[in-house]
């Protein structure tokens, strides 16, 4: 089970070089998120990987168009990771993919808005993707929507691509999330936004080991 950290709003370049080193112990990916990325462009993947070779960059794109050119520019801008909206046709993710297949990389396929939820897994799974991402969005989150036992209920849909969750996950219930076991866990402000964020981490880390 790996840890994702995910930079999105009020982030800069600079605030990352000091915010990163506090957190590295603890985390496999880090997430340029898509307010970020806005902010900052492409060049911003390129920096982060190579101040952090370790760890694989994510690029929260959520594609939605023109598939494998979108991607291939994150992955030669440095990106190991990047998302692809489950909402758009077939032809724009098999795109994605394309491109991922070409330079060794991974796709994340973000089911962030899907109707049919189950349909649409079991479409996704079949496609070939690295990663299908439950994602409980902001405006989900604001009405305090628990869907811990949904994500588990849909977990079994999942045949061969590896399960990640996001969207409203601190160190106050992740328990509930590691127990469904999924292959990533996707974090932001329940870690960004702590008072200390190496300790968040450190304990979000350590409930996820116990059900690895």
């Amino acid at each position: 089970m790996k840890l994702q950290i995910a930079l999105d709003f009020d982030f800069n370049y600079c605030k990352t070089t000091q915010f990163i080193p506090k957190v590295a112990d603890h985390i496999d990916i880090i997430e340029a998120g898509t307010p970020f990325l806005m902010e900052e462009g492409l060049s911003l993947l390129k920096k982060l990987k190579s101040n952090y070779p370790e760890k694989k960059v994510l690029a929260d794109l959520k594609i939605a168009d023109a598939g494998f050119r979108e991607a291939e520019n994150a992955f030669l801008a440095g990106a190991d990771i990047v998302t692809v909206l489950s909402v758009v046709e077939n032809a724009t993710i098999l795109g994605v993919l394309e491109a991922a297949r070409k330079y060794k990389k991974e796709v994340l396929v973000d089911m962030l808005g899907a109707s049919n939820l189950e349909q649409r897994i079991r479409e996704i799974d079949a496609m070939g993707a690295d990663y299908i991402c439950l994602h409980t969005s902001k405006d989900l989150q604001k009405l305090n929507t628990d869907v811990s036992q949904a994500f588990s209920m849909v977990r079994k849909v999942i045949k061969h691509t590896k399960l990640a969750i996001a969207g409203g996950i601190t160190a106050e219930n992740i328990k509930k999330y590691a127990a469904i076991k999924p292959d990533l866990i996707i974090v932001g402000e329940g870690i960004t936004l702590s008072e200390t964020p190496e300790k968040t981490a450190e304990h979000i880390r350590t409930v996820m080991s116990q059900y690895s």
